[in-house]
């Protein structure tokens, strides 16, 4: 494991596969809401504690994940101080910067993370934009094609855990296939046609 410290509230963390192995993270199912994910990464969170020292308690956390094709990965790891009042942090979902956020009541803090959902078809894909327009999504979004004639969307959330979407989302699994956002990038380079970017939600929701 390597880690390079940004500055004070962001984090580069380069795991291995080896690493990968030891804290039991499989880049297949990193979008998973499991006990087992959860608990690992506790365990990487500790491990680098205990390295260098850098402490994500009583703060908001913003994680983003990239795996790498020889099976270890990438992650930034933030921590942003909260600028609401507690009232305010009670209110979901709030608006902030240019995503969807969720923040937890409990103050247990806030994660990014990538969503992705595979449809069967264009109509499906533009009637879940045009319900999530409706709700007032305004985060990143992408939409693509592959060569089975499958549709994605892929879009950026924050939410209480590094593992879940927002409630307000779980709607999307009326619609569509989860699938890891990460894992479908590298595929989308070989084997995906862009649709729409980086509004794909506003964009395709305003048609139906």
């Amino acid at each position: 494991m390597e880690l390079i410290k940004i500055n004070d509230q962001k984090l580069k963390i380069m795991l291995t596969p080896s690493d990968m192995t030891q804290y039991e993270l499989n880049a297949d199912c990193i979008g998973g809401d499991s006990e087992q994910m959860h608990k690992s990464f506790r365990m990487l969170l500790e491990e680098v504690r205990r390295q260098i020292g850098f402490d994500f308690d009583d703060r908001r956390i913003s994680v983003q994940f990239f795996p790498s094709r020889e099976g270890g990965c990438e992650m930034f790891v933030s921590s942003i101080l909260p600028s609401a009042s507690g009232e305010e942090r009670k209110k979901l979902p709030v608006r902030v910067g240019n995503a969807l956020t969720v923040r937890s009541s409990k103050g247990s803090g806030s994660f990014q993370r990538d969503g992705a959902y595979r449809f069967d078809t264009m109509d499906v894909l533009l009637r879940v934009c045009h319900r999530l327009r409706g709700i007032g999504y305004i985060g990143e979004s992408a939409a693509y094609r592959d060569e089975r004639n499958f549709y994605y969307l892929l879009f950026r959330t924050r939410s209480s855990s590094p593992f879940t979407v927002p409630e307000e989302l779980d709607f999307l699994v009326e619609y569509g296939k989860i699938e890891n956002a990460a894992m479908l990038r590298l595929y989308f380079r070989e084997h995906g046609n862009l649709i729409c970017a980086p509004d794909a939600v506003e964009r395709l929701g305003a048609l139906k």
